[in-house]
């Protein structure tokens, strides 16, 4: 993690204008420690570095957002993924809270969040016991409050009628890191009077809707 002082003397773009880009264009997500300072994983310096890059080829800050986020994020040694999901897996099976919060953070180093939910996550959730359901519940409800929606984003409720079910969680961060207005919410019933643009529901996935699609 790099503290934004680090970011710029690593990347010689201004505070003021990572702030701007983090608000405007929500492609740079940082994280924000319980203080509310922002540090930065290393997968977005480097996307801050790309961002120069393709500006520096005569793209402006939108164009060079646009390419940005359509273009297919660089992978991680599939092995070293392996080995720290093992390593994840084998800390929540032993309740120690310590070790995983260890592993999460040099996820954190080689992938971007989507790519940590979904290649080191995701595998492990059948094969959790309670605590490690629990702990990663609200690891990654802290994960989901710390994601910003842009500007007039789409709002979306995402349904988890059965709490063991950590998927709709995952399928809530990744709609909030494409930038959508999550509302999460644990239980069978929406929050009466709440409209919004879309509803993601587990008790509909049966209905020809599999949850592995919402993961694309």
């Amino acid at each position: 993690m790099y503290n934004l002082k680090a970011v710029v003397q690593r990347t010689g773009i201004p505070a003021q204008s990572l702030r701007a880009w983090e608000k405007r264009y929500g492609i740079i997500i940082p994280v924000r420690k319980p203080n509310g300072h922002r540090v930065y994983p290393r997968t977005e310096v480097e996307k801050l570095l790309r961002l120069k890059a393709l500006m520096a080829r005569g793209m402006t800050i939108s164009q060079a957002a646009a390419q940005l986020e359509h273009a297919p994020e660089p992978e991680a040694p599939g092995g070293e993924v392996d080995r720290i999901g093992a390593q994840l897996a084998g800390a929540l099976a032993t309740c120690d809270g310590e070790a995983a919060a260890r592993h999460i953070g040099q996820a954190a180093e080689l992938l971007t969040v989507p790519q940590l939910l979904l290649r080191i996550i995701r595998p492990i959730l059948p094969r959790l016991a309670a605590f490690g359901r629990t702990w990663l519940r609200l690891r990654l409800g802290a994960l989901l409050l710390q994601a910003p929606p842009a500007p007039g984003a789409q709002s979306v409720l995402v349904m988890a009628p059965n709490p063991d079910d950590l998927r709709p969680l995952l399928v809530a961060l990744l709609l909030s890191r494409k930038g959508k207005r999550v509302i999460y919410v644990e239980g069978a019933e929406p929050p009466a009077e709440l409209k919004v643009d879309l509803l993601v529901d587990p008790r509909r996935w049966r209905d020809g809707v599999p949850p592995e699609q919402l993961f694309e």
